[in-house]
């Protein structure tokens, strides 16, 4: 009884795993699908800005609400009015310290200059507001969405070792685990439906020696009510 406890025990933790392990997968591969066609379309069409773009924080400055090797979700913005003060805005940069960096900072005044938006940025966590403004034409798109420290991840991949443990191995998992269902399956169906060398399963065959018995019993009564009649 114990054992088929553990048993059970054991099946039901694998299929978690194993649904954990597929949930990743496709989480892993929907990113790096969608990757690979925004470079293709990217490099087909220089001018092509994605309409949604991850990327990994590596400073300080807007702790604590982001946080370094946090990851953040950009939706790209199409009309200057859709930024208010207090958005998150990815751009790139004009400033002299980090010309032509990608920045995350907070909007925190919104200017117009010859008719055209431009926008007062700050880190949260600097004392001072950025050296220049961020012009609309700069700007990559909108903070939705934070994933805390996902970043560290995204770097463990990049390296061999990480690929294997992240990638590799749980899809290897998954169909060992797959595999050795399907012998456990195909071993009770073959079980339960033995063919004997006439083709017929166990329970015919065990059927038909029971119609052996009755029928030579039948047969030994009918020879000894002959031979007593023959007397």
């Amino acid at each position: 009884m114990k054992n088929e406890q553990l048993k059970k025990a054991f099946d039901y933790v694998g299929k978690i795993i194993s649904s954990a392990l597929l949930v990743l997968l496709v989480i892993v591969g929907l990113f790096l699908a969608y990757y690979l066609i925004s470079a293709r379309m990217v490099a087909k069409n220089p001018g092509y800005e994605p309409k949604i773009r991850l990327y990994t924080i590596v400073s300080g400055s807007m702790e604590p609400n982001i946080k370094v090797y946090d990851v953040i979700l950009d939706f790209r913005v199409d009309s200057p009015e859709q930024i208010k003060v207090g958005d998150v805005i990815t751009f790139r940069s004009t400033s002299n310290i980090s010309k032509d960096l990608i920045v995350t900072h907070r909007v925190v005044d919104i200017k117009q200059v010859n008719g055209k938006y431009e926008y007062v940025t700050k880190g949260d966590y600097n004392p001072t507001p950025d050296s220049d403004t961020a012009k609309f034409s700069n700007i990559i798109g909108k903070v939705q969405m934070r994933f805390p420290q996902l970043g560290r991840l995204q770097f463990f991949l990049a390296t061999k070792i990480g690929w294997l443990i992240v990638v590799v191995l749980p899809a290897l998992g998954v169909i060992i685990y797959d595999i050795i269902k399907l012998v456990k399956l195909i071993k009770i169906k073959d079980e339960g439906s033995s063919i004997n060398s006439n083709g017929k399963t166990e329970e015919e065959t065990i059927d038909k020696s029971v119609d052996d018995i009755k029928n030579s019993d039948y047969l030994n009564r009918l020879s000894a009510l002959k031979e007593y009649e023959s007397r």
